[in-house]
């Protein structure tokens, strides 16, 4: 028994454990302060807040149908949070993600009405249609920081307009039904769709797809030689070129996949849950995919967790604007609020400091021992 104890203590002790630890700490402390400012507000705002406050935190819970909604908010925040992963781990802050789910989205729903194949095939070379194009999308940014020194960040966010008012186009003057009362796509049978799960609450198979992505891109980053030299450039680039690593190779190819991901979530996401593409607007899952990442530590078996609460908060919000005189936006509040707080170097800092300070003290404590025993 003390064996066990011994091996426990020095494993919670260990530096990277400490710091985990702390910067979960940091998250749920943030959650909770945002919260209670997002409940200040709706106290300040509404005439019925306690109601109001019930129905943001439990409405979701209501019934399968409402916590359907919940999982099926969740399916394209964990593809575009794992496609930010991968950018990020890599050093790259690229926002083609956007522009690549949207794309992604309106290239799934027109080949796999176009195609008419037989169950699941059409859609699933819709899918992987979409992301191939938007790799190759994709690549322009990629190939700008790697040969140029562009800045990605720049050069993808203006790259998200131009694909939006290309798709546009095209959504415009040539892949829409005439038929159809309003602006979209041709119809989608069932056979051109991704199946349900559960016909009653809605939720296709695209969160099946979405948690199996999630796994192997936690295999390819931490158990692939790949995957090593991936979070080695985005740690430190200089010292990945000194060990012989191409890092121009590397820089490029993080950017691919991330934009490839988002393209097929986009294109996931709408052939699981619609039956036209209407949008016509950016709808803002790629740039949430960096609060994902965030509130995740970049870490793809965390990305789902994450992409859970904020789906939650989200359906809680939209119930709330339905069923209260507070509108939605709160959530956006309290989202903001969570960001400030977990990307705040300076928060919870000297805690961090104190606690590696522990860890490093026992290290050094366990090893004069191991000596001392020799």
């Amino acid at each position: 028994m003390k064996k066990v104890w011994s091996r426990l203590k020095a494993y919670f002790y260990k530096p990277q454990v400490q710091q985990t630890l702390v910067d979960l700490l940091r998250t749920i402390v943030s959650l909770l302060i945002a919260l209670a400012i997002g409940i200040v507000i709706i106290l300040i705002t509404s005439k019925e807040p306690a109601n109001t406050i019930k129905t943001l935190l439990f409405a979701p819970l209501q019934d399968d149908f409402t916590f359907g909604m919940v999982i099926t908010q969740t399916v394209p925040l964990i593809f575009t949070g794992i496609a930010v992963t991968i950018m990020v781990r890599g050093g790259q802050f690229n926002m083609i993600g956007e522009g690549a789910f949207f794309a992604g989205a309106f290239i799934g729903a027109v080949l796999s009405a176009k195609l008419n194949w037989p169950w699941f095939l059409g859609p699933l070379i819709a899918m992987l249609f979409a992301s191939l194009v938007m790799g190759i999308v994709g690549y322009v940014p990629a190939k700008l920081k790697a040969s140029l020194a562009v800045d990605e960040f720049v050069s993808s966010l203006m790259l998200n307009f131009v694909i939006f008012w290309v798709v546009m186009y095209l959504f415009n003057n040539v892949f829409f039904d005439p038929d159809y009362s309003n602006l979209a796509t041709p119809y989608l049978e069932d056979h051109q769709k991704l199946p349900f799960l559960n016909v009653d609450n809605e939720v296709s198979i695209g969160i099946i797809l979405a948690l199996i992505l999630t796994v192997l891109t936690y295999l390819f980053l931490y158990h692939t030689k790949w995957g090593y030299a991936v979070r080695m450039t985005g740690d430190n680039p200089k010292y990945a070129k000194y060990l012989g690593m191409n890092v121009k190779r590397i820089v490029i190819v993080v950017q691919i996949l991330g934009a490839m991901i988002a393209a097929f979530g986009g294109a996931t996401f709408l052939l699981g849950n619609s039956y036209r593409f209407t949008w016509k607007a950016l709808p803002n899952y790629g740039f949430d995919g960096f609060v994902v990442a965030i509130l995740a530590f970049n870490h793809p078996l965390l990305v789902p967790f994450a992409a859970l609460l904020l789906g939650y908060l989200r359906v809680g919000a939209a119930e709330m604007a339905r069923l209260s005189d507070v509108p939605n936006e709160i959530v956006y509040i309290i989202q903001a609020l969570i960001i400030l707080f977990v990307g705040g170097q300076a928060f919870f800092v000297r805690l961090k400091r104190k606690r590696l300070e522990k860890a490093l003290e026992f290290s050094s404590c366990k090893e004069a021992e191991e000596k001392g025993d020799a």
